[in-house]
């Protein structure tokens, strides 16, 4: 093409194509400008490969029902199709289980520390609970441990009620595997999952209560306590902490069945 062009015209079409951003004046096919589209196309168009995305299905409240153990447990409630707690959290609160414990002990919803360390009870809601247990003789690493939700809110907000009802079974499984011999909460959101919304706090704590739990075969007692950071509120509050507390501590003795309320 360039053989019927004068040196003017070559070095101006030079110029226009470094103009259009054209870097090379050689290419693997001749370019020839004047040929109509589909002579100039050696293969037809086709859309650009995507990657194959593998993605884990959704799983279900019924599915955690099933898992065989606590890993399985918590790769499906990672799942879950209808909460955001797993995504905003710092960390993930999970259940600590103890062979032959004399319970299982049931937190609230995470606070910040908690949050910040994804240890159950930490911070001053920690130390405040070595120092009960200890005035019954106890010590926390011989309890199993479980969370009312393994997440906090952002910012700490109360926990939504569809929030609730989808973190329930989360529960039921973390204790059914503890296979608890009794069930001791501690704050009113464990109350909430375990025993319902139509039973208060006020009513149901420091006494036994049975409860069924899905993949148990038989009924266990479960008895409400506050919260740890709850004894900081004033000297009616300690009192009755320690009322429940002598409670517990009556039933801790072999000898000495549980007395349902």
């Amino acid at each position: 093409m360039f053989a019927s062009m004068t040196k003017a015209e070559v070095i101006a079409a030079l110029q226009l194509q470094q103009e259009w951003g054209i870097d090379a004046i050689v290419d693997d096919v001749c370019w020839n400008p004047l040929a109509s589209f589909s002579q100039r196309l050696e293969k037809p168009l086709s859309a650009p490969e995507v990657p194959t995305q593998h993605t884990s299905p959704d799983v279900s409240e019924k599915d955690l029902l099933k898992a065989k153990d606590l890993n399985e447990l918590i790769q499906k409630s990672e799942r879950l199709k209808n909460i955001t707690l797993a995504r905003t959290a710092m960390n993930r609160l999970n259940p600590v289980y103890v062979q032959e414990a004399p319970f299982v002990l049931v937190g609230e919803v995470p606070d910040a520390d908690e949050d910040r360390s994804g240890v159950l009870f930490s911070g001053q809601s920690g130390e405040l609970l070595e120092k009960i247990l200890a005035s019954i003789g106890l010590r926390r690493e011989e309890l199993s441990m479980v969370p009312a939700i393994p997440w906090r809110p952002p910012g700490g907000r109360k926990v939504a009620a569809r929030e609730l009802d989808v973190c329930q079974p989360i529960l039921h499984r973390s204790l059914t595997l503890a296979m608890p011999q009794r069930i001791v909460t501690m704050g009113i959101t464990p109350v909430q999952l375990l025993l319902g919304e139509a039973v208060s706090f006020n009513q149901a704590r420091g006494k036994w209560t049975e409860i069924f739990l899905p993949g148990l075969s038989g009924p266990v007692s479960l008895l409400p306590l506050f919260h740890p950071l709850k004894l900081v509120g004033g000297e009616t509050t300690r009192r009755k902490f320690w009322q429940d507390l002598l409670v517990l501590a009556e039933t801790l003795d072999d000898n000495i069945p549980v007395r349902h309320g």
